[in-house]
């Protein structure tokens, strides 16, 4: 059961200090998780952003900004978006993520949203 008392947090978030390392984008376009999810600090932004743009990279989590974000409309767009366009996932797999309890998507689209997690690139050069 995810632990709801705990901020949410968005699997979806921009390369900045103090966002955690949920995984890093395989060749092949898949997430491959780190488990724990560590604490990324100044010094890894700057090395990742001077190879180019982070986020094409590897992923990132930070707190779910809500109304805040431009894709919330009383629940994450994205994640909703995430599960339609990734329906065929594998339904046996989900992914050993480090941010389960506390994710945004997974609150919100349970199990689908994990399946579907691995196959989201937060920014598509």
């Amino acid at each position: 059961m995810p632990d709801r008392a705990s901020p949410a947090l968005c699997p979806s978030a921009r390369c900045e200090p103090g966002a955690l390392l949920v995984g890093v984008v395989n060749p092949d376009g898949a997430v491959g998780y780190v488990r724990p999810a560590p604490e990324v600090d100044e010094a890894f932004v700057e090395r990742a952003r001077a190879r180019g743009r982070p986020e094409t990279a590897f992923r990132f989590a930070q707190p779910c900004a809500e109304s805040g974000c431009g894709y919330w409309d009383g629940g994450c767009r994205v994640a909703s978006m995430a599960v339609e366009a990734f329906a065929d996932a594998d339904p046996d797999h989900l992914p050993r993520c480090g941010i389960r309890p506390a994710c945004r998507w997974f609150r919100q689209e349970g199990a689908a949203a994990c399946r579907a997690c691995a196959l989201v690139v937060t920014d598509v050069v």
